[in-house]
């Protein structure tokens, strides 16, 4: 028996649009039709008064069943085989070794190849969710530190503080002398710094305001909706890691708050992923130049004001590429893949095969 894929995520889109080029075309469904012939005698009796005569005599009646099916699973799968035989995608670890990365080779097979293939732990990235923890930070943080000082207060060491503190209050209460009085009320602070300290060392700590409305802003700018999945493959190459955007629509799990609770932001389980290449950074700073076009001193020579236009508006865009770098976070080694399909593979153990 083959592996079988626990899918997360799946981008049927992108299957059928690579499959239908593969293969030629698209298997939308998959159609199972069963066939079940009965015979049957259709006898009808007749009364003509003098004698009875059976009419009629045996039919063959064949009814079918037909059973239609999405069949994206079946697709990928066959997707998968074909991208492999044909040369368009590689694996890591596998086509592409540890080795030929750490050294830049690997470059060369990016280029060349249309998808990648690895398997390793991944770590997810929701920001819709992480602007919406922010929101509430105060809020959860202030309920936090009320349920932990309430816990402290049941506490053997806090109830032998807080007794100290009344009974030195009473003791300066009855006090007369001054310089007792004030000496007794430096030990009572020393003790009150103490109990505080009890507390707060256990607290959550806060967060300022403008910190967290920055965050917000920055990923309501330049990070609306984005889902990072980062999956790396070699444990022992943390420089290295598969960055991808994943589309909520093409989860499995519908309910993207239940895919965090049972995966987790850093699933304690290794998964497979399969995307297109979209990205390759180079080692060496990027030599394409969109706007060297605009170097030339005839921009500013008399009647060629739209050049001027033209190179200030995107030169505004160009203005803005260092902070798009500074939140895609794609930079060598690692590249940048469209997802087609997230999910953990699982081979038949025959520690647990059951036998008749």
């Amino acid at each position: 028996m083959s592996e079988i894929k626990d899918f997360i995520y799946l981008d049927t889109n992108k299957v059928s649009s690579l499959y239908s080029q593969i293969s030629g075309g698209l298997v939308q469904s998959i159609e199972s039709t069963q066939s079940n012939s009965e015979d049957s005698k259709n006898l009808r009796n007749y009364s003509f008064k003098v004698f009875k005569h059976e009419a009629g005599g045996t039919e063959t009646e064949s009814n079918q069943l037909k059973e239609t099916r999405v069949s994206h699973h079946e697709v990928y799968n066959e997707l998968e085989t074909e991208l492999f035989k044909h040369g368009y995608a590689a694996e890591l670890g596998v086509d592409i070794s540890k080795d030929e990365i750490e050294s830049g080779e690997a470059i060369n097979s990016f280029e060349n190849v249309l998808c990648i293939k690895a398997e390793g732990h991944v770590v997810f990235e929701d920001y819709q969710r992480l602007t919406r923890i922010a929101a509430n930070y105060e809020a959860i943080t202030g309920f936090i530190n009320k349920s932990i000082t309430s816990n402290i207060k049941d506490t053997p060491e806090y109830i032998e503080i807080y007794n100290q503190l009344e009974e030195s209050r009473l003791e300066i209460k009855a006090m007369k002398n001054g310089s007792q009085k004030t000496q007794k009320k430096k030990q009572l602070e020393i003790v009150e710094s103490q109990l505080e300290e009890l507390t707060t060392t256990r607290k959550v700590g806060a967060v300022e305001p403008w910190i967290i409305d920055g965050l917000k802003t920055w990923v309501n700018v330049f990070l609306p909706d984005i889902f990072n999945v980062r999956l790396y493959p070699f444990s022992d190459m943390d420089n290295f890691h598969i960055m991808s955007n994943v589309k909520r629509e093409f989860f499995l799990e519908q309910d993207i708050e239940s895919v965090h609770f049972l995966y987790g932001s850093v699933p304690t389980i290794k998964v497979s992923l399969l995307g297109v290449i979209t990205a390759i950074p180079k080692k060496d700073s990027i030599t394409f130049e969109p706007l060297k076009e605009f170097d030339t001193e005839t921009i500013d020579e008399e009647g060629n004001e739209a050049l001027s236009v033209e190179n200030g508006f995107r030169g505004v865009f160009r203005g803005f590429d260092g902070l798009e770098a500074m939140v895609r976070t794609c930079r060598y080694p690692r590249i940048m893949v469209q997802p087609i399909a997230i999910y953990r593979s699982i081979l038949p153990n025959p520690k647990f095969q059951r036998k008749a």
